[in-house]
């Protein structure tokens, strides 16, 4: 009987990875976008745009200057980058949307299967039972 050596103790100063919050959570308190209101990310302290919208955690501008950068340079006028923000929102809606429908499909179908499989599980048992009362005693 061998076992697998444990794995070494984290460092104490690596940070651990993290876990997504539920869309449910009670943080979760402020829309990203109007029309994402099912989206939500705390609304204090920081502003909802400071937020990363999956994590919760706040977002270090640092980290994503560049980035920041380059949308700058896409998007030169506030106007381009309202625009670009409302086709994304757009966007997003619309997968969730699918998503949700293809959802909804697949709820169908499940419960169809089980409509079925408990009609042919009764017509099983009446069967055994016709079955058995035919055999003689």
């Amino acid at each position: 009987m061998s076992q697998l050596p444990l794995s070494p103790p984290s460092e104490p100063g690596s940070p651990r990875p993290i876990q997504p919050v539920p869309l449910t959570s009670s943080i979760r308190t402020t829309p990203i976008h109007p029309l994402l209101s099912d989206i939500r990310v705390p609304g204090e302290p920081l502003p909802s745009h400071r937020y990363h919208p999956v994590t919760c955690t706040p977002i270090d501008i640092d980290d994503v200057r560049s980035q920041l950068e380059q949308l700058r340079k896409e998007y030169p006028s506030s106007k381009a980058a309202l625009k670009a923000q409302e086709e994304i929102a757009k966007e997003v809606r619309q997968r969730l949307d699918e998503a949700e429908k293809k959802r909804e499909e697949v709820q169908k179908a499940l419960d169809k299967k089980t409509q079925e499989r408990d009609i042919e599980l009764k017509v099983v048992s009446k069967y055994q039972k016709m079955k058995a009362s035919e055999i003689p005693s």
